[in-house]
């Protein structure tokens, strides 16, 4: 094996490094809602929808989304439903003004995700009251992660220790183990050259 065929195997071995690495971060991301992030609605929707980027699991929690009004009360009436990348959740909205959606999902990569989006309201008020406090749907996943900030699973950083001990190890044993392949001929050849 050439010099030139194991500095190729070591960069290939760091492009599949860096896959590693990159899926690893790869947490789903909002990619549209209904109502629109930062938007204005005339007619009071009857659910909230967040579309992700990737499938959105429901387990082991499911997802979490609440919908806090201008007034400080909350306005989701049942607990958010997915279907792939969707995220869908009644609501009742209030009074007119401001209001918040706020989202914890089990990203496609096993990851809690969490973010929050807002609209208006410039409908007449409804009859809806909104709750004193969120609608608990099912217990939360013990991680927090913004879906901005991201991270790396530990599964992920040590089987990525494995392979870069292993691929490391394995690049080092081919370069002492050529350099051995080569001595003995090097020496046959000052024999030679002697008699």
């Amino acid at each position: 094996m050439t010099l030139r065929r194991v500095l190729l195997a070591a960069i290939a071995f760091l492009v599949a490094v860096c896959g590693v690495i990159a899926a690893a971060w790869a947490h789903d991301y909002l990619v549209s809602s209904n109502p629109t992030a930062n938007g204005t609605v005339s007619a009071a929707p009857k659910t909230v929808t967040l579309t992700f980027n990737d499938i959105v699991l429901s387990k082991p929690a499911a997802p979490q989304v609440t919908v806090k009004g201008p007034n400080g009360r909350y306005y989701e009436t049942g607990c958010g439903t997915v279907s792939d990348r969707v995220v869908t959740t009644p609501v009742a909205l209030g009074p007119a003004g401001k209001y918040t959606v706020t989202w914890r999902i089990v990203s496609a990569d096993g990851h809690p995700v969490s973010d929050s989006i807002s609209f208006s309201y410039q409908g007449k008020a409804t009859g809806a009251t909104g709750a004193a406090a969120a609608k608990q749907c099912a217990a939360t996943a013990a991680s927090t992660e913004k879906s901005s900030g991201g991270g790396v699973p530990t599964a992920a950083i040590v089987a990525l220790a494995i392979i870069v001990v292993v691929g490391v190890g394995g690049a080092a044993a081919i370069l002492l183990t050529r350099g051995r392949d080569r001595q003995p001929d090097d020496v046959d050849d000052l024999d030679d050259d002697e008699e």
